[in-house]
């Protein structure tokens, strides 16, 4: 959870922030959880990106609050050597790029939202003006076509 919600905000302590009210929330609501809807971590996750999503509302409007530490991740990343990137890493997105742009169309435009934009499930069927219950089939069948495809070209 803390790794998810580093790589998400990118910086230490809105991320531990957010761990922290993820699991507030886990424990307050507990009693909400449903073992037939679906895994623990996928609740456990679903909560967490719902909390970031409301922090980086309140962030949004709160921008003249920002500090330089909370700059400095933004600009670690624009310094950054390329050549940092493992071969084995530029291998990876490579195939996962090839084997994206097999997918349906209607699939790539729901992935693509959702997990490059960052975008809510229900912001992408409001853009695209399709049921909530398409984007999310959409996104499963797509997720299971790319892990099936990884596992034949393994």
């Amino acid at each position: 959870l803390r790794s998810y919600a580093l790589k998400q905000v990118g910086n230490e302590a809105i991320a531990m922030e957010l761990v922290q009210d993820t699991m507030s929330n886990v424990w307050q609501k507990a009693h909400l959880f449903n073992a037939d809807k679906g895994a623990p971590s996928t609740w456990i996750f679903t909560i967490a990106r719902n909390l970031r999503f409301d922090m980086l509302r309140k962030l949004k409007n709160r921008k003249e609050d920002i500090c330089s530490d909370d700059m400095w991740p933004i600009l670690c990343e624009q310094t950054a050597d390329p050549q940092e990137t493992s071969l084995e890493e530029k291998i990876t997105m490579q195939q996962i790029g090839a084997l994206f742009d097999e997918l349906p169309e209607k699939q790539k435009v729901v992935i693509e939202a959702i997990y490059i934009d960052g975008k809510s499930q229900q912001e992408v069927a409001d853009e695209l003006d399709i049921p909530l219950g398409t984007v999310k089939s959409r996104t499963r069948l797509a997720l299971q076509r790319l892990k099936d495809m990884l596992t034949d070209n393994d």
